[in-house]
């Protein structure tokens, strides 16, 4: 991630209105720690689970390099964490999250939901000593880099596993800021951390304030795997609006098609062609308002638009595990209608029933876009059938 990009998103993202980052700054929280595994390994260690150490001193691997936790709950997380980390094996830059019950007020504990990676820097930017388990200081440490890291907490009803990639992503813009020395580093990386928030989390919100009804439009783009393309938007606005595209897009859902079928694709007569070519939508946006250059819409787009305007836009937890679902029951659709064209090969009532499935489910011409990128011959020739059949009867799939 470009230093100057995130230097830009941080700025913008300032505007957001005093109650909304009051209720962030109560609910979510970061930490930053330097990582030292050597020293937390032995069963002599306090941090090590063999030695059963419940103390303050426990996380002897961890040490606080930023965080706005209050100290007994950053305590709590530090134990918790420093067992994560001993446990096993992390790659680095590839984010984890677990649940953690953690003391909220000195009164009350609660469970959080906590992501956190390990980072490292190209040099002992920080100057943190790198301690031996007999507590003497070295010079450096191996290949003279440090490892760090960064925890993104939410005590909120939510999980920010639905966010894994959008954290790990932000995760890798602190490296710049720890490759710094530290003379400039202070305030812009505690900038950056308590940022996390909208940047991460408020890009639903954001993108379903500014399309409104017409979100429909951009999930049914999504869905058709197209080149979005926006203008008129901020910066800020347009990295939210694609970042709200990528979560309804189905990539990574569904099996890409197999290298033997290719020669299926070239059966497909040259009218057929265009449906298997990158379609680009087109959104402008102007004064706050999202406007498509075509209609882009099926049935079934209206009405997971519908379930989705209907719940609350600032419950992002909701919002993501919604898209989800949505991708889930495209892809369900999809399936059945695979087989049931598998199926219409060799009997003639299924060929009806699969007819009727594409009428009544709402995204019949996505479904067999999908269908004819990993067809057989003998599936491709059943899908003719239906579409010569429907194109007679002038009749309509969306």
């Amino acid at each position: 991630m470009a230093e100057s990009s995130d230097s830009g998103s941080v700025l913008s993202l300032q505007t957001d209105t005093a109650a909304e980052k009051k209720s962030e700054e109560e609910k979510r929280f970061y930490a930053l720690y330097s990582f030292n595994a050597k020293r937390g390994h032995g069963a002599d260690d306090p941090a090590s689970p063999e030695s059963g150490g419940d103390t303050e001193e426990g996380s002897t691997c961890l040490s606080v390099a930023a965080t706005n936790l209050a100290a007994h709950t950053e305590t709590d997380l530090r134990k918790s964490l420093s067992y994560k980390l001993l446990s096993k094996t992390r790659p680095y830059g590839e984010g984890h999250v677990f649940s953690v019950g953690l003391s909220f007020t000195d009164s009350i504990s609660t469970s959080a939901s906590c992501y956190y990676c390990i980072l490292k820097s190209s040099s002992d930017s920080l100057g943190f000593d790198h301690v031996t388990q007999d507590g003497v200081a070295e010079a450096g440490g191996d290949n003279d880099c440090q490892e760090f890291v960064v925890c993104f907490i939410s005590f909120l009803e939510s999980s920010l596993d639905l966010f894994r990639t959008e954290l790990d992503e932000y995760s890798q813009g602190l490296t710049p800021l720890l490759d710094k020395e530290l003379s400039q580093l202070g305030a812009g990386i505690q900038s950056y951390l308590e940022q996390w928030p909208p940047v991460v989390l408020g890009f639903l919100t954001r993108t379903l304030q500014c399309m409104g009804p017409e979100i429909q439009q951009l999930i049914y783009a999504a869905l058709l795997n197209a080149n979005l393309q926006v203008s008129g938007a901020s910066a800020q606005l347009e990295q939210d609006i694609k970042k709200f595209f990528q979560c309804c897009s189905l990539s990574g859902l569904l099996e890409k098609p197999q290298s033997d079928n290719t020669s299926s694709l070239t059966s497909l007569d040259n009218c057929d062609q265009w449906q298997l070519q990158p379609v680009v939508v087109s959104v402008t946006v102007k004064d706050g308002t999202a406007s498509f250059e075509k209609t882009y819409s099926c049935q079934f787009c209206k009405n997971v638009t519908d379930k989705l305007m209907a719940q609350d836009q600032s419950n992002v937890t909701n919002i993501r595990d919604f898209l989800e679902s949505i991708k889930l029951a495209f892809a369900h659709n999809l399936n059945k209608l695979k087989r049931f064209l598998g199926q219409a090969e060799v009997d003639f009532y299924v060929l009806y029933r699969a007819l009727s499935y594409l009428r009544k489910c709402g995204c019949g011409e996505l479904l067999l876009r999908y269908v004819k990128l990993d067809a057989s011959s003998e599936t491709l020739s059943v899908v003719s059938v239906l579409e010569t059949f429907i194109k007679e009867m002038k009749q309509t799939l969306s």
